[in-house]
C-alpha cells in the first residue's frame, strides 16, 4: 500500500489562493511520486487548480472536494468559523481512515489554528505542516481594533498549544526574522521559511505591448484601505493635467470595497471594480500596464508575503511601491525589480520622470533581474528546498 500525503484548503473558494495551492501540490506531488497525493478543498477550488496543474507531472494526485460553506458577497464570521472548524474535522477523519502519515493546511484562520492544534493534543502520531499567510498581521497589537487584538491572541495561543509534530512554514527570510519577538522560541525552531511559490509560465498570446506615449500605472488585486489603496486617487489628483492630457493613465484592476467608494474620481479607471474576474482575464489586463503601483507599508505587509508582486514578475511588469519590509527584503536578495519610495512625494517624483523617458537604463535592470528571478525560483528548485522540510 502507498504511504499517503494529504493537502488541505479548508479556508479558500473558487481561485483565492490558486497560485500558491497550485504550486505546493505541484511541489509535493513531484517530490514523492511513490506516494499518493490527496488533495482535499472546496469543489470550484479544486477544479481551477486541476486546470493548472501539468498532468503528466501530478499522476499521484488525487482529489477530494467539498460544497463551500460560507457567501463572498456576505461576510459571516460566525459561518466562516463554523464551517472550517468542521472541514478540519473532516480532512483529519479522512486523513485517518486512509491511514494518512503526514497533513498539510495550506490556509488556516487564527480560530482554525487554536482548533486544529487543541484536537492535536489528542491525536499526536502524525505530522502535520501548516503554511502561514496574512493571519501573521494579527500578532501585532499596533493600531489594530479590538476584535483584530482577539483574533491575534487567539492565533497566538493556537500556535502555542501545537506539539512537535507540527512544523511551520513562513514564504520569506524576513517574515520568519519579523516573527523572532512575536513567537516563542519552541515554535521559532519549528518554522522553516520557503520564497513565495509562484508558478512564472506565461502563454505567448497573453503578452502584449502598450506602443502608445501615455504611460499606464495600475493597482492590482482587492483595492482596500488596509493597503491604503485610496491613495492612488490622491495621486490621481496630482496628475490631473497629466492625464486629461493622456500623458500618464492610472488604474485599478480588481474589486474595490465600499470603503473606498468616498475617495473615487473617474481620473482612475476601474476594470473589475464589482465583478469577478478570472484569472486569465486578470493577467491580460495586467499586461497592458507599464508599471505596477504597491502602496503597502508596514502596518499590513511585515508578517506576510505578497503575492501580487509575484504577479507582476511573472508577467514582467516592474513595480513603484513605498518600501515596506517584505519589498525590501526581495529587492536586497534578487536585485530590484522596479522602484521603492520612502514617501508619497518620493513616488511622484519618481513617476514625473518616468512620464518624461528617464530611467531607461534602469529599466532594462529591472527586467533582466525579473527574467533572472523567474529562472532560479522555478518550482523545481523551490521544490527541493521544500524537501528539506517535509
Amino acid at each position: 500500500m502507498k504511504e499517503i500525503i494529504m493537502i488541505s484548503e479548508v479556508v479558500h473558494n473558487g481561485e483565492a489562493h490558486l497560485q500558491v495551492n497550485s504550486c505546493f501540490v505541484q511541489m509535493v506531488s513531484m517530490l514523492h511520486p511513490s506516494k499518493r497525493i490527496v488533495f482535499r478543498a472546496e469543489a470550484k477550488h479544486i477544479a481551477a487548480l486541476k486546470k493548472s496543474l501539468p498532468h503528466s507531472e501530478c499522476s499521484n494526485l488525487e482529489f477530494l472536494s467539498y460544497e463551500k460553506y460560507y457567501n463572498e458577497k456576505k461576510y459571516n464570521w460566525g459561518l466562516r468559523i463554523i464551517g472550517e472548524s468542521l472541514q478540519i474535522i473532516k480532512s483529519l477523519r479522512k486523513g485517518k481512515s486512509l491511514g494518512n502519515e503526514l497533513y498539510i493546511w495550506t490556509c488556516l484562520f487564527p480560530t482554525g489554528h487554536f482548533f486544529l492544534n487543541f484536537l492535536l493534543l489528542f491525536q499526536r502520531d502524525r505530522k502535520h505542516l501548516i503554511i502561514l499567510h496574512g493571519e501573521l498581521e494579527y500578532l501585532k497589537v499596533k493600531n489594530k481594533r479590538i476584535i483584530e487584538i482577539i483574533f491575534g491572541l487567539v492565533l497566538r495561543l493556537g500556535m502555542n498549544l501545537s506539539t512537535k509534530q507540527t512544523k511551520y512554514i513562513v514564504l520569506g527570510d524576513n517574515i520568519k526574522k519579523s516573527l523572532s519577538d512575536k513567537i516563542g522560541q519552541r515554535i521559532l525552531k519549528r518554522t522553516y521559511s520557503i520564497l513565495h511559490p509562484y508558478n512564472f509560465f506565461v502563454e505567448k498570446d497573453l503578452i502584449t505591448v502598450n506602443n502608445s506615449e501615455c504611460l499606464i500605472i495600475g493597482a492590482i488585486g482587492t483595492q482596500m484601505l488596509s493597503k491604503n489603496s485610496n491613495y492612488i486617487y490622491s495621486l490621481a489628483n496630482y496628475f490631473k493635467e497629466d492625464i486629461l492630457k493622456s500623458k500618464i493613465s492610472f488604474v485599478t484592476i480588481g474589486k474595490v470595497l465600499p470603503e473606498l467608494h468616498q475617495y473615487e474620481t473617474d481620473l482612475v479607471k476601474k476594470f473589475y471594480s464589482n465583478s469577478f474576474v478570472s484569472q486569465k482575464e486578470f493577467e491580460f489586463e495586467i499586461s497592458k500596464l507599464d508599471y505596477i503601483i504597491f502602496f503597502y507599508d508596514n502596518t499590513a505587509y511585515q508578517l506576510c508575503a505578497s503575492g501580487a508582486i509575484f504577479e507582476a514578475i511573472r508577467l514582467g511588469v516592474p513595480v513603484i511601491s513605498i518600501k515596506n519590509d517584505y519589498f525590501n527584503w526581495l529587492f536586497d536578495s534578487y536585485g530590484a525589480m522596479g522602484f521603492l519610495c520612502d514617501t508619497m512625494e518620493e513616488l511622484e517624483i519618481v513617476i514625473m520622470n518616468l512620464k518624461n523617458g528617464e530611467y531607461k537604463k534602469d529599466l532594462e535592470i529591472f527586467n533582466n533581474n525579473m527574467v533572472q528571478f523567474k529562472a532560479n525560483n522555478d518550482i523545481k528548485n523551490l521544490a527541493l528546498n521544500l524537501k528539506s522540510i517535509i
